[in-house]
């Protein structure tokens, strides 16, 4: 049996760099040779998340690659074709919420064979995927931008959650990857301002390109500055409860970071009327984010830290979950 290298989450729920099974080709599927894959926030919790990672499984769910092999019963799809990779794209099409266009929440989508999460994924040379896994990848979008596809689907669900924002102050929690994106996004809808709170140094410093001015949470509650929206990125309780305390009457919360311990006070969310609301990974956003890369509405090129090969891979989680870097890249194929 041909193996080839993958960073998996171990049936011990240890995240590791090992010797894999090649994917075999079925009918139904295609093989994508991955060229770049990058890695999430919630990856580098995904020991502790067995309810969306399982283990024995190849992480990796920001993918985009070209196809290397195409199944008998495909017929929309041909080798050598660019593509980014929705890992929640194999719905089920019957389910109640799939009926109702609310395909984020179908359970084989999202919860029993995503890439990355419960299905083999592209922190790998090689993987296989479902035709509804695939979007085409547009001629003059690079594969550097292709990659961040997926982020900005999330992040774009997140700010279009939030409603009409002409005209309106936002402020994002939370200046990671999804928070960057999060401000670039709400730029695009003609705000009165954008806010972005974030603690660490070296995030803050992209604000400026991300149209953004950095507010300090101690300087916010101690000022009279009031927000009408806010985009809570960072799944931090502090972070989130100092959004609440920002929050003008009648203003909304989206939550789209997750963590131990809400912040949501329930009797500031009564007295002030807050509509809250939770943002869950994507839908028709997967396809507009692509759509907003292709056209240079959406710029990311400063946001990636690193490329670096596949054998780095554990590297680039040290350096992530330390802070010392944005965003990496992984390139799979590449020695």
């Amino acid at each position: 049996m041909k193996t080839m290298p993958a960073v998996v989450l171990t049936a011990e729920r240890e995240i590791a760099l090992e010797e894999r099974p090649r994917p075999s080709l079925r009918s139904d599927q295609v093989i994508v040779e991955v060229e770049l894959c990058g890695i999430c926030g919630s990856d580098l919790h995904s020991a502790q998340m067995p309810q969306v990672y399982h283990g024995d499984c190849t992480l990796g769910h920001e993918s985009t690659g070209h196809i290397v092999a195409v199944g008998a019963d495909v017929a929309e799809w041909a080798v050598g074709q660019r593509v980014a990779i929705n890992p929640n794209g194999n719905v089920c099409g019957t389910c109640k919420f799939c009926r109702a266009g609310q395909s984020n929440f179908c359970v084989q989508a999202t919860l029993e064979t995503a890439l990355g999460l419960q299905a083999d994924g592209g922190l790998a040379p090689l993987m296989a995927a479902f035709p509804s896994h695939l979007r085409a990848i547009p001629r003059g979008l690079a594969s550097r931008e292709a990659a961040w596809v997926e982020p900005a689907a999330t992040a774009l669900r997140a700010v279009e959650r939030a409603g009409d924002l002409q005209g309106r102050t936002v402020l994002v929690t939370g200046g990671g990857p999804i928070g960057q994106l999060a401000c670039r996004l709400v730029n695009l809808e003609s705000p009165e301002r954008v806010l972005l709170m974030e603690p660490a140094v070296d995030r803050a410093e992209f604000a400026s390109n991300s149209h953004a001015t950095v507010i300090a949470a101690d300087e916010a509650t101690e000022s009279d500055t009031r927000v009408d929206i806010v985009i809570e990125c960072s799944g931090n309780e502090t972070a989130t409860a100092s959004a609440l305390s920002l929050l003008t009457p009648g203003g909304t919360l989206v939550v789209v970071g997750g963590g131990r311990g809400s912040g949501l006070d329930p009797t500031t969310i009564l007295l002030k009327e807050i509509t809250v609301h939770g943002s869950y990974t994507y839908i028709g956003e997967f396809d507009r984010a692509i759509d907003l890369l292709a056209t240079g509405q959406l710029a990311v090129a400063d946001l990636t830290s690193v490329v670096t090969p596949l054998s780095d891979t554990l590297s680039a989680f040290d350096s992530l979950r330390a802070g010392r870097i944005m965003k990496a890249l992984i390139a799979p194929s590449q020695h």
